[in-house]
């Protein structure tokens, strides 16, 4: 009895067999590609005459191509089957062959859009620099410089707002054209005659004016541009263009002109430079996405303003990177107002030499463009823009304790500062401010390029426009009354307390905003904007 109980299951298992074998069809074999070991003997090759279809092992175990398996399947095949290896190959191989971006400025979309931000920002920043120069040898006064700051700062406060809800519903190309047209034409207008102290300003007034539409337009076309995961680099390499625009404009073109050829000739140039900055962008594609899908409900710009300041609260990311951003063009504004009489009564040199003082901060510049998506990528881009921003604030602070600074390298560091100023012929203060600056720089090129990446990241395509016009906005109201009061109270109490002023005013600003953020509820974003 247990003999037959013991066959009884073997003769069903060969007739199960048989019946398998003739089910099989022999026309075809399919044969699942790497399931075989090749050093293992073969027993029964197929012949060369059969109709042999060569598979991949995922059609073979009736999965879809692309298919990966499940993990209880992947553990049965795995138990000493050669099946378990095989399946296992493939996934491996394509891990380890991940597709490498090439550089940006290699695809010609991309180039072509870094060339016209050269050129229209060249353009831009020697006309204000020239402007800015006239003033000063003119009046002799932190007062009327500070008027000239501030003729930049109202056409924010009176077009930034609109100028972002004009870029989120108008085609982004041919409005950059046009917006170059613009320009051109107010450079040739300068040739006409030399303008006086009030046509300068407002000149100035007409130059920032069109840079309100200009300025959010070329912001949001980056991110129509490129990938999400390559905003860094690419906001990188934007900073960098105008890094090298301000020292084609300020440092080469508008020093060399005016001194040589005059102002005329200077506003000849940046014409041309409009016109072919106009011409390079007619050249880009057209980048429209933003125009799908958007809600054509009309809006006062009080409840877009609100709108914008919800949308950022309710995003703890972009509400600090939208500080950090306000809080450095805080600092640049103000100090853009002193840098003429710092230079005159602290330097003991001429203001016209304040782009030659200042012209190291360029390799920090450089830097810090070079770095920052590395930087912000190691250790988070919130924490990277807030301890740039501190670091830029103490390099202006510095400036303000130039002469106990110097004091410190020579006499206890034993650096031999005096005979490198001896050795370049400039008074060895001048050295102290040129090493300054580099940090300076670096750190100022970390927070724009991670805080502006940061809002691009976390805003929607359909209101990057107006999250870069709002931030600006936010930026040159915020500067409205540091930057009057800067050149009023440089006049009474000298330029080195204002500038340690300037810094303790972005550090404690940086720390008031978080900390009523945190006392704050946050608002609900509102249906537009989501």
């Amino acid at each position: 009895m247990s003999n037959d109980l013991h066959r009884a299951p073997t003769s069903e298992a060969r007739a199960t067999s048989r019946v398998r074998r003739r089910a099989r069809p022999r026309a075809v074999r399919r044969i699942a590609l790497g399931s075989f070991d090749t050093s293992a003997p073969l027993h029964r090759a197929p012949p060369i005459a059969d109709q042999t279809e060569v598979v991949p092992l995922t059609s073979a175990l009736s999965l879809a191509p692309g298919a990966e398996l499940s993990s209880s399947a992947e553990t049965r095949l795995d138990r000493g089957s050669r099946f378990g290896r095989a399946a296992r190959m493939p996934r491996l191989t394509s891990r380890t062959r991940q597709p490498k971006h090439p550089p940006l400025l290699k695809e010609e979309t991309f180039r072509i859009f870094w060339l016209s931000r050269v050129m229209a920002q060249t353009a831009q920043g020697a006309l204000i620099y020239a402007f800015l120069l006239i003033v000063a040898d003119r009046t002799d006064s932190a007062t009327f410089n500070s008027l000239f700051v501030i003729c930049s700062i109202i056409p924010s406060i009176a077009f930034g707002l609109p100028a972002g809800i004009v870029v989120d519903v108008l085609p982004r190309k041919p409005l950059l054209v046009a917006l170059n047209g613009l320009r051109f034409v107010f450079a040739v207008a300068l040739l006409v005659e030399q303008p006086s102290l009030p046509g300068i300003f407002a000149a100035t007034l007409g130059l920032w004016t069109i840079h309100q539409f200009y300025s959010p337009t070329e912001g949001a076309m980056i991110a129509a541009l490129v990938p999400r995961d390559r905003y860094a680099s690419a906001q990188a390499l934007s900073n960098l263009a105008l890094t090298l625009a301000q020292l084609a404009g300020l440092v080469i073109l508008a020093p060399l002109l005016l001194k040589t050829a005059g102002p005329q000739a200077l506003f000849a140039v940046c014409a041309a430079l409009f016109f072919v900055a106009a011409g390079l962008v007619s050249m880009l594609p057209s980048t429209d996405d933003h125009l799908v899908g958007v809600s054509r409900v009309r809006r006062s710009l009080r409840n877009t303003l609100l709108d914008g300041w919800r949308g950022a609260r309710a995003d703890h990311v972009t509400y600090n990177a939208m500080v950090d951003d306000v809080l450095i063009g805080i600092g640049m504004s103000a100090l853009i107002v002193i840098m003429p009489l710092y230079l005159r009564r602290v330097l003991d040199t001429a203001a016209e030499n304040t782009v030659f003082v200042f012209a190291p901060a360029a390799l920090g510049l450089v830097l810090g463009l070079r770095y920052a998506p590395t930087i912000g990528h190691v250790f988070g881009g919130e924490r990277v823009a807030t301890g740039g921003l501190i670091g830029f604030a103490a390099c202006v602070g510095a400036l303000g304790f130039v002469d106990s600074l110097r004091n410190f390298l020579v006499d206890d560091l034993r650096l031999p500062l005096n005979q490198v100023a001896d050795l370049a012929g400039i008074p060895s203060l001048v050295v102290v401010a040129m090493l300054l600056s580099i940090p300076a720089g670096f750190c100022s090129a970390i927070v724009s390029v991670t805080a502006r990446s940061l809002l691009l990241a976390h805003t929607p395509a359909s209101r990057r426009g107006q999250t870069v016009a709002t931030t600006t906005l936010l930026a040159n109201v915020g500067a409205l009354a540091p930057t009057f009061l800067a050149g009023v109270a440089a006049d009474l109490f000298g330029v080195e307390p204002i500038a340690v002023a300037i810094a303790v005013v972005m550090v404690v600003g940086a720390v008031a905003a978080r900390t009523v953020a945190r006392a704050m509820p946050v608002p609900s974003a509102s249906p537009l904007t989501q």
